[in-house]
């Protein structure tokens, strides 16, 4: 892979949560194909084809359909329970227009780990959350930056600023709206965040 190809990979990833990444308008998908039991993957350089072993047996583990805004819970093979899900909504934010860069607010497709789980998360706002209201950007540091409540009561974070919360705006749940994070709906992450542990595996597909 080339290491323009590898940075637009990258540079995909715009989840909602800590910084979306800002993007040249050019780049590309990672993919993901599930095959039956199985899943291969070509991500960030790695061999077509490789195969992905499914957790264990007794092993917690979340299948995230993006096209489907649903998230399954799994324990091995069995599913335990689907949910609904607001996923990323495919827009393109454009700002400097010089470059034609802007964000891309699609949910990345891959194999993620659970990275923290938090109660009562504050969701930090990024850049492209100004420049899509037409306000000024504060400076990192601003405390206007700090939304308490905005993703409701748990918050499961698998990197890059992706993540799997809850959402003051309900309506949102089972629509492709998001800026890339997976929001669910009260309860339903209320039981998701019990089951899940630091280092579970979520595959988006």
């Amino acid at each position: 892979m080339s290491l323009g190809r590898r940075s637009t990979l990258l540079l995909a990833r715009t989840g909602c949560v800590l910084l979306a990444a800002f993007m040249p308008r050019t780049a590309d998908a990672q993919s993901l194909i599930a095959v039956g039991e199985e899943v291969f993957l070509d991500i960030l350089g790695s061999t077509p084809g490789t195969e992905y072993a499914l957790p264990g047996s007794d092993e917690y583990y979340l299948r995230v359909v993006v096209e489907e805004n649903s998230i399954y819970l799994m324990r091995g093979k069995e599913l335990v329970k689907r949910y609904p899900v607001a996923t990323g909504s495919g827009s393109f934010l454009e700002y400097n227009m010089k470059h034609g860069g802007g964000w891309k607010f699609d949910t990345p497709v891959g194999v993620f780990t659970v990275g923290r789980k938090e109660t009562n998360p504050v969701w930090y706002a990024p850049d492209w959350f100004y420049v899509e209201k037409g306000l000024r950007v504060p400076p990192p540091a601003s405390p206007k930056r700090y939304f308490p409540g905005d993703m409701g009561s748990h918050a499961i974070y698998l990197g890059d600023g992706l993540a799997i919360h809850g959402t003051k705006n309900q309506a949102s749940v089972g629509r492709a709206v998001s800026h890339g994070c997976m929001r669910m709906a009260k309860g339903d992450i209320d039981e998701v965040y019990k089951r899940v542990e630091v280092g579970t595996k979520v595959l988006i597909q």
